[in-house]
């Protein structure tokens, strides 16, 4: 079997179409997402290919930074997954399939530890074997989601308990409305409260986070919902990004009081929305706040694991 070997890239439609065909493919790993982060926050770009002859196997695309004296690549705000993408090794048998994408995360770290002093790849929830992650010194955070089928908006009603059946017709009962819109004002707005409610302090101000939602926005990257009560007050947002048949849930915000069961209409009014315009899947990119993850499985979905994973060299390894 031939070697593998690095291949460093400046080509964005050569990642565009390797990632799309990948099983771990997501908006927050495209060159329109990150291309919009690196201009926001004046990052550098680097693509990598591992390369068996002509042959892809894996790629990664990181955005970095130079801080002080370390080059480091950190994540992103909103960008739930950052890790390698693998070509499809579906029809390897079980050992080589192994071995090849082992292959792979050694020569990506071996690039990675010539040209970064820290960075962390938050992995997609397909890669589940992440031992050469672990045998090359990494730091592993496991990190939890939900994804929902959502190719029957009516099996997914059947599916929903009586309680979350009942809030959510409350709520239309109510007056509440479900608007999509492209307007971001109130999302950022609302972020910033939902985030500050916790205690701490959201690193961008209001014009900063608009701006960089409507590059997100602009580029078609995320789709903005509006949670309307009857006096035409939108109390609560979420933002959605929509990559090939699958669904993303990227950002939400509310106002400072209480929506009672509205927050349970919004979202599923998405879900619903998101159905008849045939998506398949949708991931809840995130659930290891409890509150949050309490709020997320009412609506079912399969349980899933990812990984972060951290290299530091040198100092560096104390800060991890």
């Amino acid at each position: 079997m031939a070697q593998l070997d690095i291949e460093i890239s400046n080509n964005f439609d050569d990642w565009e179409s390797f990632s799309q065909k990948s099983a771990q493919s997501n908006p927050f790993q495209s060159a329109e997402w990150l291309k919009t982060y690196a201009e926001f926050f004046k990052l550098s770009l680097n693509i990598i290919f591992v390369k068996r002859g002509d042959q892809t196997i894996a790629g990664l695309i990181y955005p970095y930074k130079k801080k002080i004296f370390f080059n480091v690549s950190t994540p992103l705000l909103f960008t739930y997954y950052s890790g390698i993408l693998f070509q499809d090794f579906e029809r390897e048998k079980v050992q080589k399939r192994i071995m090849q994408k082992n292959e792979a995360i050694l020569k990506i770290h071996q690039h990675l530890k010539k040209t970064l002093d820290f960075f962390t790849l938050k992995l997609h929830h397909t890669i589940d074997d992440i031992r050469q992650f672990k045998w090359l010194g990494y730091e592993i955070k496991p990190r939890h989601t939900f994804t929902l089928n959502i190719e029957s908006i009516e099996k997914l009603w059947d599916g929903l308990s009586n309680s979350l059946k009942r809030k959510i017709k409350d709520a239309q009962e109510k007056g509440f409305r479900v608007l999509r819109t492209t307007s971001v004002d109130e999302l950022a707005q609302q972020q910033i409260l939902s985030f500050e409610k916790t205690g701490g302090k959201f690193f961008l101000n209001f014009d900063e986070l608009k701006q960089l939602l409507e590059k997100l926005a602009q580029r078609n990257l995320l789709t903005i919902y509006h949670l309307v009560d009857k006096n035409d007050q939108v109390i609560a947002s979420r933002g959605i990004s929509v990559w090939g048949e699958k669904a993303y849930d990227v950002v939400a915000g509310t106002m400072g009081r209480e929506t009672d069961n509205s927050s349970h209409f919004l979202l599923w009014k998405i879900l619903e929305d998101l159905s008849l315009n045939n998506l398949k899947e949708f991931d809840f990119c995130g659930a290891d706040i409890e509150s949050i993850a309490f709020f997320k499985m009412q609506f079912g979905g399969e349980i899933k694991i990812s990984f972060e994973v951290s290299y530091a060299k040198g100092l560096l390894k104390l800060f991890i």
